[in-house]
């Protein structure tokens, strides 16, 4: 029964705007034809008081259609009846036979509703105005009177041809709102794979930022919290270079559903690429933060069935809760730094950030713009030619660093990047102490690789004595004591890569 009732078209489906402006042309309409009747009825020599209430009365039903709120189906089905009283006054002010072709042309106009009430509606006063008028009030139709001398029967023939008229509206409705319906599911489809992570189905990068604005909005106005919570997998690269990416990625599907089993309805999870995930909490403030990470610790860390092998997942996090007029991405790199120093403090544990961290940072390194700039530019060109031999086939895939020293480049070099232009002296931001000397030493690493390989013309990539002076002041930077830090300060000491003591 349902698929059978499935094939009528029902106007409910229609968005509010598209339904209303359909309904106000077509009521508009009949009250314009309903002008037109009284006109036409003059002009047939009925008295003016009676050719005024022929038109009054299809628009009475039209306007109550209109203005009355009867619900769309009911308001649909009174347009309709008004649209086939008209026709039909038509018919009997005329008496032509030509003039029932008015019922046929209205047809498509109460198709507009894409509903089968206003279809039945206009079908029954059809069929009861030729079976019964036609009856009871026989019309002497010019030219055709012999055509007409048996009106029962071209009343059921004329009904028959507007039903079959109706019938192929709904289907063609039928076909439309079955096309129309696939459209929309394509464009949730695609709406969805824009704000989701495509391996994980959760929220990526995009959604998540505009969900934490929408949450820190709302926190300045209710002075609730917002907690965010940096979680990245302990030791994740060996798992790839180990058992292939097919691995790595049931890994991190397996991460998503047990942080997902983690959080509220209202809470967001979100995977920002590669292992790194951000768990955002609406309305929930720091002392709640090691009760939230002991629960991610406790779901993660039963061993995961990864290609017959049992794998003891571990993750490091970070906590961050949100202050007065924070912004979002301030408040996302605090996560970030409280979840760099918890895995420098051991891995499979948390850590809150708080001014004390933020203290324990190296502060910043007065250098000359130009020098650190070229750096960067020496780096990243570095970067591009290493994964150029990769793809070519003339590097081993496995020679990537670490994950941590990768991202502790990229906030170096972003740093960089907002330093001020010209050759001048600047300070940049440093990152967490340990974050940076792991960096440095894994780097040193990497550059005098990347010297070996020019040697062997594998790369082109050549450092700067600019970038030289640069990188020997952040080197001494990390490896020499907190209490002592090395900043540029005078030309000479520019020239020697160094600061004075």
């Amino acid at each position: 029964m349902k698929s059978v009732l499935s094939a009528f078209p029902r106007g409910s489906r229609l968005p509010d705007p598209a339904w209303n402006f359909r309904h106000r042309l077509i009521v508009l309409f009949a009250v314009i034809s309903s002008a037109f009747v009284t006109v036409f009825s003059l002009t047939q020599h009925a008295p003016f008081w009676v050719a005024l209430a022929q038109g009054a009365a299809p628009a009475a039903v039209a306007l109550v259609a209109w203005k009355a709120p009867v619900g769309r189906r009911f308001s649909a089905s009174l347009s309709s009846a008004s649209l086939m009283v008209i026709a039909a006054m038509v018919v009997q002010i005329s008496g032509t036979i030509e003039a029932h072709f008015l019922f046929f042309i209205l047809v498509p106009v109460v198709a507009l509703y894409e509903d089968w009430a206003p279809l039945a509606t206009a079908s029954f006063l059809v069929l009861g105005h030729h079976a019964l008028l036609g009856v009871s009030m026989p019309t002497t139709v010019y030219n055709h009177g012999a055509a007409y001398d048996q009106p029962l029967i071209w009343s059921l023939i004329h009904s028959a041809l507007f039903l079959a008229m109706c019938a192929t509206s709904i289907v063609h409705w039928t076909i439309h709102e079955r096309a129309r319906g696939e459209e929309n599911t394509l464009l949730d489809r695609l709406a969805s794979q824009a704000l989701h992570d495509p391996l994980t189905g959760l929220a990526n990068r995009t959604l998540l930022h505009d969900r934490l604005a929408q949450a820190l909005s709302l926190s300045q106005r209710t002075s609730t919290p917002v907690m965010v919570l940096a979680v990245d997998i302990d030791g994740f690269k060996p798992v790839n270079d180990s058992y292939g990416h097919a691995a790595g990625d049931t890994l991190l599907v397996e991460l998503a559903r047990r942080l997902e089993s983690c959080i509220r309805a209202g809470d967001t999870a979100a995977r920002n690429g590669g292992d790194e995930f951000t768990l955002l909490l609406p309305g929930t403030g720091s002392d709640e933060g090691a009760v939230m990470a002991q629960r991610i610790l406790a779901a993660v860390s039963p061993p995961v069935e990864l290609l017959g092998i049992r794998l003891q997942m571990s993750v490091s996090i970070g906590i961050a809760v949100s202050t007065p007029n924070i912004p979002g991405e301030v408040l996302l790199q605090d996560a970030d730094q409280a979840m760099y120093a918890a895995k420098h403090n051991g891995r499979g544990g948390f850590v809150i950030f708080d001014k004390t961290l933020a203290a324990g940072a190296l502060g910043t390194l007065v250098v000359h713009t130009d020098h650190a700039r070229s750096w960067a530019a020496y780096t990243q060109s570095l970067r591009s030619e290493i994964a150029s031999a990769k793809e070519l086939g003339q590097l081993p895939e496995q020679t990537r660093g670490p994950e941590t020293a990768r991202r502790t480049l990229e906030s170096i070099i972003a740093a960089i990047e907002l330093l001020p232009q010209g050759q001048q002296m600047a300070g940049l931001p440093l990152p967490e102490r340990n974050a940076l000397e792991e960096f440095v030493f894994h780097h040193d690493l990497v550059q005098h690789w990347a010297d070996t390989l020019r040697a062997k013309a594998t790369i082109q990539a050549e450092r700067t004595p600019e970038a030289d002076l640069f990188w020997r002041a952040l080197r001494q930077t990390a490896l020499k004591d907190e209490a002592d830090p090395v900043a540029y300060t005078d030309t000479d000491s520019i020239r020697a890569g160094l600061s004075p003591s």
